[in-house]
């Protein structure tokens, strides 16, 4: 007589293991992710140069309109208002909360938001704060704007701008600082553009031309305006001769 043998309950299990797995479902594949969104977010770079070469700090290697050699030590500044002017003479404001500060030392990147899709025909700002903002402690106390408060007993609020370095003066190194404050010098500064915007995100470069504040319209001469702040008609010069020192460009 054949005798049966016992199956073993480990070994039964091996066995069905492989019949288990096949009437599984299949698993639910990973959901595809959703297209990303293109950025339509506007950057805005603010440059410096002399007279289209990159600025270079602390080296007497520069030329200003009447003739003097001249090194940059320090550019702080505000810039605000600005508006950028569509062909159809419409105002543009891009999406920037309070005014700018600039130190040319640093990087200094900025979001403009999302701009319309148009083309732009020219920039408008100011190289200062607007009188409402030009008033003792009314900025945030942060060490930039504290550093930049004008002096109460001349008038209180803020410096618009900080230019120092060095010139020339018949052979001898001479320090200049070049201050400019007080709301007679808030210093509107116009340029023309020539780009279009298509509403996806874009760079646009504003460049700063330091020689621009030595030149047009007044030849302002270092070695009798080495320091300006004191003087209202020599901070009137300089008001003056910003208004032409910046261009705006569109990156490629």
């Amino acid at each position: 007589m054949r005798q049966h043998k016992l199956v073993s309950p480990l070994f039964a299990v091996v066995i069905m293991l492989p019949l288990l797995t096949s009437c599984d479902k299949d698993e639910p594949s990973s959901p595809t992710p959703a297209p990303s969104v293109p950025s339509t977010r506007t950057t805005l770079l603010v440059e410096h140069h002399v007279d289209g070469s990159p600025l270079t700090f602390n080296a007497i290697q520069y030329t200003n309109e009447a003739g003097h050699e001249y090194s940059v030590t320090r550019l702080e500044y505000y810039i605000s208002g600005i508006k950028l002017i569509t062909d159809d003479c419409c105002d543009v404001d891009p999406m920037i909360v309070g005014p700018l500060y600039i130190n040319a030392t640093l990087p200094n990147s900025f979001d403009l938001g999302t701009l319309p899709a148009a083309t732009y025909t020219s920039v408008e700002l100011y190289l200062g704060l607007a009188p409402e903002m030009n008033v003792t402690g009314a900025l945030p106390a942060t060490l930039e704007n504290v550093n930049m408060a004008w002096p109460v007993p001349m008038g209180g609020g803020y410096h618009f701008m900080k230019f120092e370095g060095h010139f020339l003066n018949n052979g001898t190194p001479t320090g200049y600082a070049m201050h400019l404050g007080r709301n007679d010098n808030l210093s509107l500064c116009t340029a023309p553009t020539d780009f279009s915007l298509d509403g996806t995100a874009n760079t646009l470069a504003l460049r700063f031309n330091l020689n621009e504040v030595f030149r047009d319209p007044h030849t302002y001469d270092l070695p009798t305006g080495s320091m300006s702040m004191g003087s209202m008609m020599l901070m009137g010069l300089l008001r003056d001769n910003c208004t032409n020192a910046f261009t705006l460009h569109l990156r490629p």
